[in-house]
């Protein structure tokens, strides 16, 4: 998938990433937090899996993104508040993140837009599943697995990304 693509999912996983705390907040709290502004890079390394979509080219970016946390009842989540929206239309808003005592994970169903070799896109039903870990140093490493359904770009494409505080 071109890096405009693969960046219009990516961005929900990032947008989640940008306002995660240092790792002593995240870890140590009794509630997680994931506040503030963080600079999330994407395609850090290679990206792997099955799907053609995996050898596409993409280049590293990075973009920076707003999170606000609460807790009730147990259940910590993250919201991204504030960055550059998904460049595809299909990616459920707002993204959301919720906290499963070890990393912020997002889940979420949408439209794969694979383009083709004549530059044509066929949208094809994914399923991404996110994770951003606290690291010792206060960054969060992220990985995002996506399942892609049916159509040329069937298959899986797994991709790391980081989050710096910005």
């Amino acid at each position: 998938m071109a890096r405009h693509r693969l960046s219009r999912v990516v961005a929900v996983c990032a947008a989640a990433l940008a306002g995660a705390p240092p790792l002593a907040a995240t870890a140590s709290a009794d509630q997680p937090s994931w506040n503030g502004q963080y600079a999330i890079t994407f395609m850090v390394g290679p990206k792997s899996g099955t799907s053609l979509a995996a050898g596409d080219p993409e280049s590293q970016h990075t973009e920076t993104y707003g999170f606000q946390s609460s807790c009730n009842g147990g259940k910590c989540t993250a919201t991204i508040v504030s960055g550059p929206p998904p460049s595809n239309p299909t990616v459920p808003q707002p993204v959301i993140f919720t906290w499963d005592g070890s990393s912020w994970k997002q889940v979420s169903d949408f439209q794969w837009d694979c383009m083709l070799p004549d530059t044509t896109i066929q949208w094809s039903p994914a399923h991404a599943e996110v994770h951003y870990t606290p690291q010792s140093d206060g960054s969060l490493a992220g990985v995002m697995h996506t399942e892609i359904a049916s159509g040329p770009c069937k298959g899986t494409i797994d991709m790391n990304m980081s989050a710096v505080r910005a």
